[in-house]
């Protein structure tokens, strides 16, 4: 996790983490809920380091390059614990509090433990862990990460201090995996993460971009708006699909959005209708040779 990063998206869950740590005011035991892709296991794990660094930074937090850091990083650390199973059971508390019982503490004499996906344990495990966080031992701290906080037992969310991390955007997100122009085009194009992330791996993303690039720079020309039938919507046909077709649009959309179109406003302002009527076709059962065909023709009265 990038401290950075972390500040920008969830700078309320910073500031609260940070202090913690500056005033050595650590909870025995922490509940970080919100929706899935808030980052809250990559802000546990930065947590955890930072209980355990000999080398924290002036908010408190953890170096990230001591050997305590990686050791942690790489879940080598025997002052660390991390548990995330799909569905957390009694086994798995009962092996946590093994662990911590035939280890000791390391320099800091602090161990910790992260419980991810806790909404989804089993009553089995919500119990045991209540009896462990009923007796707290010094030193111990356990996160809890949950999707949904109203499925964690109340008993247990009252033995932990809750921290909300809210939605995070999808553009916030992607600046890790791509570029800025990449992940503002799918951000704006209201992908979901996980569908921005599937859509970059795709063989076919940076040359639809620089397709659709080529296309918007020379909207007017004749010659461009039949390479275009010939890039686009011909030599691709063996590989076209929905999700391709809706990415070229997409990109179209955002560079026109972007002032990259070279068009006079009132053919600016149709080619964009045009794009977005035709999108929304693409959400109906539709035989995308037809569309295709439709597509084309509609743009080239648009910009001719």
């Amino acid at each position: 996790m990038n401290k950075e990063y972390l500040k920008k998206a969830q700078p309320v869950v910073y500031q609260m983490l940070s202090n913690a740590l500056k005033n050595q005011r650590v909870a025995n035991a922490y509940l970080f809920h919100g929706p899935k892709g808030s980052s809250k296991l990559e802000t546990a794990i930065l947590f955890a380091q930072s209980i355990i660094c000999e080398h924290t930074d002036n908010d408190g937090f953890a170096c990230q390059e001591c050997e305590s850091c990686k050791r942690i990083e790489n879940e080598e650390s025997l002052d660390y614990m991390i548990v995330s199973n799909d569905r957390i059971k009694k086994k798995d508390i009962v092996d946590l509090q093994t662990f911590f019982e035939s280890t000791s503490a390391g320099k800091q004499n602090a161990r910790i433990y992260i419980l991810d996906h806790y909404d989804k344990a089993t009553p089995d495990a919500s119990n045991s862990l209540l009896k462990f966080l009923e007796e707290p031992s010094e030193g111990i701290y356990g996160i809890l990460i949950a999707d949904e906080k109203s499925n964690v037992l109340p008993t247990i969310q009252s033995r932990c201090q809750a921290i909300h991390f809210k939605p995070e955007s999808c553009e916030h997100l992607l600046l890790e995996n791509t570029s800025e122009e990449n992940a503002k085009m799918l951000a704006e194009s209201g992908y979901t993460y996980d569908k921005a992330i599937e859509l970059l791996s795709l063989p076919d993303f940076e040359e639809l971009k620089q397709i659709a690039l080529e296309y918007i720079e020379h909207a007017s020309s004749f010659s461009q708006i039949e390479k275009m039938q010939t890039n686009v919507f011909v030599n691709k046909s063996d590989r076209m699909n929905k999700d391709w077709v809706q990415l070229w649009i997409q990109w179209v959309l955002f560079y026109v959005k972007n002032d990259r179109v070279n068009l006079p406003l009132e053919k600016k302002v149709k080619l964009y209708s045009i794009l977005v009527e035709n999108m929304d076709m693409l959400y109906r059962p539709v035989d995308l040779g037809l569309f295709m065909d439709k597509l084309y023709y509609d743009i080239r009265k648009a910009v001719i």
